[in-house]
């Protein structure tokens, strides 16, 4: 019993109190995966670096290494359709993605208060998302777009520890319900509005959006059977892009890319992000591959620059119909 009472200075305490535990992995899922609410990339590396400056709030060697413990895939495609009679648009965004987050366990803690001493342990947490979303548009005037409309998030989790402790053994024999070497699923609603200006500038395109959104979500099924997780939050996200067009390169368009977001987050979005609002700036450069695909009309490659929250720092970044 003295060492499960040493559980709540340690780091495994999280995994003994699954709904929360669960509600935090699954919003932070939900910003990882979501390159309109947070630009992972890779190559990550510290912008004081580059800028000789010492600004926390731009990153540190703390953040690149606990960017290094994560890996993030996400593909997300949109198709828009519209008729020149009708000033109606129809908006359907598809995603597939995948989050992988790892730790170590240590129980430096237990042993300094207990003397127990114990081995690190390797935790492991797997999210398997699926997105879509549909959004109904109306053509206010030249330039200006507004859409509403409502996704689905559907995610699998599953949890893989790797035990040479005997915490977890310990916490079995115990009947202690945890998320260790468990699995769950969620569904979150996420109904969203925005408004959209894009403007022809001549030697380049200006594009302004600001979008509203709010999700909850309720967890069901996995092994984790007696856990009752519920994510709820929002977002609001307001952004400026400018394009440069180039001479084209080989018969294709290509441009440079400058962008500058503001998000603001709340609800359990706050926990995994640790901040309130947050900006990112981007820069980088496309080129047209609409001739190969219709799915995939542009890719390019620049750098983002994540100011204010949890994963603040610079990383390289994959560009596609952008």
């Amino acid at each position: 019993m003295m060492a499960v009472w040493g559980f709540s200075n340690t780091a495994i305490a999280s995994l003994i109190d699954p709904d929360q535990y669960l509600t935090d992995i699954y919003s932070t899922a939900l910003v990882l995966t979501d390159s309109e609410l947070l630009t992972i990339g890779f190559g990550s590396f510290d912008p004081n670096q580059i800028f000789g400056t010492n600004n926390p709030d731009f990153g540190g060697q703390e953040v690149i290494d606990t960017k290094r413990k994560i890996a993030v895939t996400s593909l997300p495609i949109s198709f828009l359709f519209s008729n020149e009679e009708s000033p109606w648009l129809h908006r359907l965004k598809l995603r597939a993605a995948y989050m992988g987050l790892t730790r170590d366990i240590d129980y430096d803690r237990l042993e300094e208060e207990t003397g127990i001493i114990w081995a690190s342990d390797k935790n492991e947490d797997h999210v398997f998302a699926g997105y879509a979303e549909y959004a109904v548009g109306y053509q206010i005037s030249e330039g200006w777009q507004l859409f509403a409309g409502t996704g689905l998030h559907l995610m699998h989790y599953k949890n893989k520890f790797t035990a040479n402790s005997p915490a977890a053994e310990t916490i079995e024999e115990l009947g202690i319900n945890s998320a260790i070497n468990g699995s769950s699923n969620i569904w979150i609603a996420e109904p969203q509005a925005d408004l959209i200006y894009t403007k022809d500038t001549g030697p380049g395109e200006v594009r302004f959006n600001s979008e509203y959104h709010y999700f909850w979500g309720r967890s069901f099924g996995g092994s984790i059977g007696t856990s009752n997780a519920t994510t709820e939050g929002w977002r609001i996200m307001n952004g400026i892009q400018y394009k440069y067009h180039l001479d084209p390169w080989g018969g294709r368009k290509q441009d440079l890319l400058f962008r500058v977001r503001r998000i603001d987050v709340g609800g359990d979005l706050r926990e995994p992000l640790d901040t309130t609002h947050y900006a990112e700036y981007s820069f980088g450069w496309v080129m047209d591959t609409s001739d190969y695909s219709s799915l995939i009309y542009n890719v390019g490659i620049g750098i983002s620059l994540n100011y204010g929250s949890s994963l603040k720092g610079g990383a390289l970044v994959i560009y596609y119909n952008e």
